[in-house]
């Protein structure tokens, strides 16, 4: 079973004006803990929504990708360098290949 923890950080992509519409892109960060792990697996995960907000519309994309971490710190120090570096959903599985 996994718990949705709380999220770990809130970054703008970037804002831009379209046809007299300004549109927003937030990409939130969060991990995720599976609650019943075994001492052999790694039971921390993270997630990532981007959400495009426009004047009539909203569009959101999200991926979550679980047992990445055994400890908090390293889950931690991932979402940290995904926050910092702006990362979106579907580019977080090209980041996770390239940190294996």
């Amino acid at each position: 079973m996994w718990n949705f923890s709380k999220v770990y950080g809130v970054t703008t992509l970037q804002k831009y004006t379209d046809e007299d519409e300004t549109r927003t892109i937030s990409l939130k960060y969060y991990k995720t803990k599976d609650r019943n792990f075994r001492k052999d697996t790694k039971q921390y995960g993270v997630g990532v929504i981007k959400t495009e907000i426009g004047s009539n519309e909203l569009n959101e994309e999200k991926l979550e990708v679980n047992h990445i971490c055994e400890q908090k710190d390293e889950v931690e120090n991932l979402l940290n360098m995904l926050l910092k570096n702006k990362v979106t959903p579907v580019d977080l599985k090209y980041v996770l290949e390239d940190l294996e």
